[in-house]
């Protein structure tokens, strides 16, 4: 995803618009199987004046197998 196609422009909390991205390391890892040890890490959007998560989303979606 890049910067010119994050779905939040603003933070919704303190109106900013200085939003930086970050990764979530240790036990963030979204796994596509119940007990698994393979996933993908979370990237946040974070407001850089409040502090505030406005948006967060996995790093590799395309794992992710489809609903039936």
């Amino acid at each position: 995803m890049t910067t010119n196609q994050m779905p939040v422009q603003r933070c919704q909390y303190c109106g900013s618009d200085d939003l930086g991205l970050g990764w979530q390391h240790g036990e963030a890892l979204v796994t596509y199987k119940k007990h698994g040890l393979l996933g993908s890490r979370l990237r946040y959007l974070i407001c850089r004046r409040c502090g505030a998560v406005v948006y967060q989303w996995v790093a590799e979606p395309h794992k992710y197998p489809p609903i039936k």
